[in-house]
């Protein structure tokens, strides 16, 4: 599993916890880069959705032991329109950064920016991009499980 603070693997007895077995592997990721140079992308009128979608990713961040440093909060304006999203992101994208997350306005289906923001993104900067709609966070329900799809 992944390293505990020793540096050494994380490991516990299989026969002695055999009752929590899944809750003791979901304890700690196996392995996992530190997430030390990453941002979150939203729409100008979508901050407050984005606090809460940094506040419940720091958690389970947390919960998997995860080494994470607090993502980089990037506000497009205005949110609605993909030459400001493109504009935003290659202001602050670079060699180093390691994953973006995309908080886009509108729902399934329904997403204009979703196809040309994926587009840019993979052929301009590839590194790792995941879109998730700001009607699913305002749901509020399994937040925590689409986060945690996210991580890995």
């Amino acid at each position: 599993m992944g390293a505990g603070s020793s540096g050494n693997p994380a490991s516990f007895d299989i026969e002695q916890n055999a009752r929590e077995i899944d809750r003791k592997i979901q304890g700690k990721m196996f392995s996992q880069t530190p997430l030390k140079t990453w941002g979150v992308f939203h729409g100008d009128r979508d901050a407050q959705i984005a606090n809460q979608f940094k506040s419940t990713m720091k958690q389970c961040l947390d919960t998997c032991g995860y080494d994470s440093s607090e993502p980089n909060m990037v506000q497009v304006r205005p949110g609605m329109r993909f030459d400001a999203w493109k504009k935003a992101l290659q202001e602050q994208l670079n060699e180093g950064v390691q994953m973006v997350v995309l908080l886009l306005p509108g729902t399934k289906a329904r997403c204009p920016l979703y196809n040309d923001v994926k587009r840019f993104l993979l052929t301009e900067y590839p590194i790792p991009s995941q879109v998730v709609l700001t009607s699913t966070i305002q749901r509020g329900k399994n937040l925590r499980s689409i986060i945690s799809k996210v991580l890995i």
